[in-house]
């Protein structure tokens, strides 16, 4: 096998147990998700507590994207992933025990730790050391879309191992312990597949003739680029919490039924997420820049949200509504794989960026320590009320606005790039 062949080998064989790991490594922090009434009657508690379960995995998680960043450049990105998918599925088998509710909230501070301290950074930045800037849209795209397969597969799984129990308590517990066993077989997996990144040579450490310090962090810290990219990232999230609501709102203002509505849930989650990753990747890629895919996606993304709002309710309205939603989603997913190609397109180092990748982070997934409950005030507010659609208006609206701010971001983040910059200097003095 010539060089070339072995290393493109190499290659999708990271990609491919990177991937397997990152569909997993949220899917116990997330059970509720799927599970709702189940994990809620296994635990003990009320859905109220399951939300301040969720804001504690929110608040450590927005803590720990910076430091994790920081933390994928000074180590092994292999031994990080290695031990975030030990740590959580050790934490996954005392979840099985059904602990009380101070315990629960304890389980999920350790699993965001793991998640998104440990595991986060360093899964984007083993992905962004496979190609140069070329390549990061086609690699991106195709580790969401590995992704969102393992995530679809697994998640089949789990209702399989539930089916197995007598009752919804004994289901919870196979479900929890499939995930622990899933994640400790991906750690595993990473741990004989992936290559040590940080096993070099003595000639190329001679070459270098300073580490890390945290005047270099900083300098990625003070990149306004860096942090456009992150806003990017948050105003798509942030609409993508918002699109939440569209499934309910197809059954209460076009009578879809709930096997319908949950079938397109699943489209949306899972297909879309691995059709527009791949598309998205590809497309990037031959534009020649991830950013300016980026900002033509959020016009299609602020025109269907639109829609959402202008399409009359009731049945004679569906095959359009099904369409915008589709067309919708498509939009929004393939900006979401994106969130981490951009990277190397506003001149990070790649020794940085994992560093980078914790702002970005940052900005993109903090609006969920809030917007999962604000969005659900919004639709609780109108309940019962004459106009109980206008809640779901509200959120269309909100989703139509953030599409736009990310579009003028996407547009100024592109204009900023093509001029010379100081960024540039600053990776110059990094490689030297």
């Amino acid at each position: 096998m010539d060089v070339k062949k072995q290393k493109n080998w190499k290659k999708w064989i990271t990609l491919i147990a990177v991937a397997f790991a990152g569909g997993l490594i949220t899917k116990l922090p997330y059970l509720r998700e799927t599970y709702m009434d189940p994990l809620q009657l296994a635990t003990g508690t009320t859905k109220a507590q399951l939300g301040l379960i969720m804001s504690s995995y929110g608040i450590v998680s927005f803590i720990c994207y910076f430091p994790g960043g920081i933390l994928a450049d000074k180590f092994s990105c292999k031994k990080l992933i290695v031990f975030s998918c030990i740590t959580s599925a050790l934490v996954g088998l005392w979840y099985w025990t059904m602990p009380g509710f101070t315990s629960l909230v304890v389980i999920h501070g350790v699993l965001a730790l793991a998640a998104e301290f440990i595991f986060w950074a360093a899964m984007i930045k083993s992905v962004n050391r496979l190609g140069g800037p070329e390549e990061q849209g086609r690699l991106f795209g195709a580790l969401e879309g590995g992704r969102g397969l393992i995530g679809t597969l697994v998640a089949f799984g789990s209702v399989a191992a539930f089916g197995m129990a007598a009752d919804d308590i004994g289901g919870m517990k196979n479900a929890i312990l499939f995930y622990s066993i899933m994640l400790a077989v991906a750690g595993i997996l990473v741990a004989f597949l992936l290559e040590n990144d940080k096993t070099v040579k003595k000639v190329e450490i001679e070459k270098k003739k300073k580490k890390l310090n945290l005047k270099d962090f900083l300098s990625v810290a003070k990149m306004p680029r860096v942090w456009l990219c992150g806003v990017l990232g948050m105003c798509n999230f942030s609409a993508l919490i918002f699109h939440g609501y569209v499934t309910p709102y197809l059954t209460d203002a076009f009578g879809l039924s709930s096997t319908v509505v949950a079938n397109l849930s699943i489209i949306r989650t899972y297909f879309m997420m691995m059709v527009g990753a791949v598309v998205a990747g590809i497309l990037s890629d031959k534009i020649g820049s991830r950013i300016k895919f980026i900002y033509y996606a959020f016009v299609g993304m602020t025109i269907f949200a639109t829609l959402y709002v202008l399409i009359p309710a009731g049945p004679k309205a569906i095959p359009l509504v099904v369409a915008n939603f589709v067309i919708y989603g498509l939009c929004l997913y393939s900006i979401k794989a994106l969130y981490f190609s951009t990277i190397d397109e506003v001149y990070v180092p790649k020794k940085l960026a994992g560093t980078a990748s914790g702002i970005i982070s940052m900005l993109t997934y903090g609006p969920q320590i809030f917007l999962y409950s604000v969005s659900g005030d919004m639709i609780d507010k109108f309940e019962g009320t004459a106009t109980p659609l206008q809640g779901y208006v509200h959120c269309f609206i909100a989703m139509a606005v953030l599409s736009a701010v990310g579009f003028v971001c996407g547009f100024i983040l592109h204009r900023l790039n093509k001029k010379p910059i100081a960024e540039a200097e600053i990776t110059e003095n990094l490689h030297a």
